[in-house]
């Protein structure tokens, strides 16, 4: 299930390079109502399969991402959003969408890294933009990126391709690059390490540790003495 980023940026992607059919979204099960999950859409009138381990809206075949029934090189173009992160073994999920992937074809990957811990339903690993491409080395041509913190980014995406060059840069995804720049800018917000916080909130984050500051303080000049 994709976040409202993501799908721009598969958006952006579509827009960017040919993405062969058929069309196959691994973790496809939109869990959140208030979330527009469904790419469809995107790829109206096109061979599309949604897939997922469980049954539910968007879902139409149950699978384990570890052990894939598709046959090799199968799949044109492989969609995997937001999804890794509750797999129990990521390289393999991996490995099998290296292996259903044709040639021509293209994976797509997506997760957060600087995210708090959600279900769908277990949470198990992060990613940096170092481990999608390793994950994806059996591809001919990966690209890989972080948006957000350098040293922490919030989402972490990547595309492999068998079989061809993607020529891609951060410039190829004006959503991407648009939410890098108004990370960058921070507008209204003040820079806490990798979190941009408004003032607001910064300030009742202040309020709230402000007594015990104050008595720990208070404790240190006293020479640790009760």
């Amino acid at each position: 299930m994709a976040q409202p980023l993501i799908r721009s940026f598969v958006e952006d992607l579509a827009a960017a390079v040919p993405l062969p059919d058929p069309i196959v979204e691994f973790g496809a099960l939109q869990v959140e109502e208030h979330q527009d999950g469904d790419l469809r859409p995107l790829f109206a009138g096109r061979p599309f399969t949604g897939v997922d381990m469980r049954p539910g809206p968007g879902v139409d075949r149950i699978e384990d991402l570890r052990s894939l029934s598709d046959p090799d090189g199968s799949v044109g173009t492989a969609l995997c959003l937001d999804t890794l992160e509750h797999c129990e073994d990521p390289p393999q999920a991996c490995r099998e969408l290296t292996r259903v992937t044709a040639d021509g074809g293209v994976c797509v990957l997506s997760s957060v890294m600087l995210f708090g811990i959600h279900g769908y339903p277990n949470d198990y690993f992060r990613f940096t933009p170092e481990a999608f491409r390793s994950m994806l080395a059996g591809f001919d041509d990966v690209w890989a990126a972080g948006i957000g913190h350098p040293d922490i980014p919030t989402w972490v995406v990547a595309v492999g391709a068998r079989g061809r060059r993607l020529d891609l840069s951060l410039d190829s995804f004006p959503s991407l690059r648009e939410a890098q720049d108004r990370y960058d800018r921070a507008t209204g917000k003040v820079r806490v390490g990798p979190l941009h916080l408004g003032p607001l909130e910064l300030a009742r984050l202040i309020a709230k540790d402000a007594p015990r500051l104050g008595r720990e303080r208070l404790h240190a000049l006293r020479g640790g003495r009760s």
